[in-house]
């Protein structure tokens, strides 16, 4: 049985590496992962970035037209992803991650494209053979599909944890930071989805309390006004770009506080520690975490947008209990054995 894996940038999404690692221990699937051949990318305006978008999702589903495949696991985000096999009248697994028209909003701001994504949004749960989520969360967006659904939460490989233990010195030591201080840790990509603009309140304020130093990791449209912005606070706050993958529990291992800030909307409630992954690999580590805009967890302290420095002042004094620790191999595996077990029986 030949799955291919198709996604929009399957290069910076961990998880597909997960669930090679974990069919690949079966002897009868056989995985495969489409690399996008053609991808053009502008920093530009917004209506550039548009125009680009439409070129780039044309490339891209022209290649998917041609895949070879028994199965297809198709991560949603676009959505439009699943059109070339609905035409082929192939059957393929929908990897429902977050709803499209929430990235598409975030992005762009409301108007006729949102309407548009959740269109897409629709059309690719309806005619999806199986629906997969990476979070318990989602489920009242897909329960009225008469589908078959599986959740299988986005929590890392134990390995994501196994940095040196002296990682946590020598990267404190490279980017001068002294070993009694501390460190309140943001990972994600740069833009207003991932709450990125409400970095710069949240460390102004914090600095007025607190002697510490902010590190962000990641890129994206606000990297340059962070960039910007960072000048005011010299040695305070490091922007180091986008990291691959591989790195970032170095910089996880060497901070005190972990953050993930969000705007609140109507879709927060669809948002915690088991889909969004940075929460799982900043809780493998055991950080306290401190988050706005998502759904409660009893894994990290969730306060209201504007308490976002009372919570992170809370945390550095020690007062946010750490989370549990969660992997990939203990809590997702044996679920997805599950669904390519019922596939290969015949029962889905």
């Amino acid at each position: 049985m030949r799955v291919v894996y198709v996604a929009w940038d399957p290069l910076k999404y961990p998880r597909i590496g997960k669930i090679a690692r974990t069919l690949g221990k079966r002897g009868d699937v056989e995985f495969a992962v489409m690399i996008p051949k053609f991808k053009f990318v502008y920093r530009g305006a917004k209506i550039g970035r548009l125009l680009l978008s439409i070129v780039n999702y044309l490339t891209v589903l022209s290649q998917i037209f041609f895949l070879r495949g028994d199965i297809f696991f198709v991560a949603n985000c676009p959505d439009i992803l699943v059109i070339p096999l609905i035409v082929r009248r192939k059957r393929y697994i929908l990897e429902y991650r977050s709803p499209w028209s929430l990235e598409v909003e975030g992005e762009f701001g409301s108007g006729p494209w949102v309407r548009l994504a959740a269109f897409f949004e629709r059309y690719a749960l309806r005619n999806a053979w199986i629906i997969t989520l990476t979070t318990s969360k989602l489920m009242p967006k897909v329960k009225d599909y008469v589908k078959p659904i599986f959740v299988i939460p986005n929590y890392p490989l134990k390995n994501f944890s196994a940095v040196d233990v002296s990682s946590r010195k020598a990267m404190r030591e490279r980017f001068g930071v002294e070993k009694n201080s501390k460190i309140v840790l943001f990972v994600g990509k740069l833009t207003r989805v991932e709450g990125a603009d409400l970095l710069p309140k949240i460390i102004e304020d914090v600095l007025k309390e607190a002697d510490v130093t902010f590190w962000i990791v990641g890129g994206g449209p606000l990297q340059s006004s962070l960039e910007t912005f960072a000048k005011k606070f010299p040695n305070k706050v490091k922007l180091f770009g986008w990291q691959p993958h591989s790195e970032v529990p170095k910089f996880i291992e060497a901070s005190d506080v972990c953050i993930a800030p969000r705007h609140k909307s109507a879709y927060s409630n669809f948002y915690n520690e088991e889909g969004v992954s940075k929460l799982s690999e900043y809780m493998l580590f055991g950080k306290p975490i401190v988050a706005c805009g998502i759904a409660e967890s009893k894994e990290y302290l969730l306060v209201e947008e504007e308490k976002m420095a009372e919570g992170v002042l809370k945390a550095l004094k020690g007062k946010v209990s750490p989370p549990a620790s969660r992997s990939w191999e203990d809590n997702c595996e044996a679920k997805l054995n599950e669904l390519f077990n019922l596939i290969k029986a015949g029962k889905l």
